[in-house]
């Protein structure tokens, strides 16, 4: 859930909308449609960030608190973000929709073959965000300055 939850935020998703599509993937998927993906890793990520999308079209704000799960935890609470993590979340949220796209499956562990197939994309041109993405993220996070200077 909290791997699923985090690629959904590095997609732009807030941390309550990523953690409820992450939910609402599992409910869809589990127990009787798992068995027979082929890819499951994918196939649940993919479930849930077409459950964000349709979420984000929608974009209600209820009134009450978000209630906590029997026990007295928030789910949310499973995805503590270091400060690290919130500066690359808001340096991704400056990426083009494409570079984002390509950069989150990478850190969510997928090739760019495998990412490909899902998005229906030709490996090359998720490599080519993928590479947009990663140059852009080293300007964004000063990343340059420290590997000239030898930090």
């Amino acid at each position: 859930m909290r791997a699923v939850t985090v690629f959904l935020m590095n997609l732009g998703a807030g941390v309550y909308e990523a953690a409820d599509a992450a939910h609402e993937a599992f409910l869809t998927l589990l127990p009787d449609k798992w068995r027979e993906l082929e890819h499951p890793r994918a196939s649940l990520r993919t479930v849930a960030y077409r459950t964000y999308l349709r979420q984000a079209t929608r974009l209600t704000h209820p009134l009450d608190s978000v209630p906590d799960r029997p026990g007295g935890t928030c789910p949310v609470d499973l995805v503590l973000l270091t400060e690290e993590q919130t500066t690359v979340l808001r340096a991704l949220g400056r990426l083009s929709p494409a570079e984002r796209e390509a950069m989150a499956w990478k850190l969510d562990g997928f090739t760019h073959e495998e990412t490909a197939r899902v998005l229906g994309k030709s490996p090359e041109a998720v490599r080519q965000a993928y590479v947009r993405a990663r140059k852009r993220l080293i300007t964004l996070l000063g990343l340059k300055r420290e590997a000239e200077s030898g930090e």
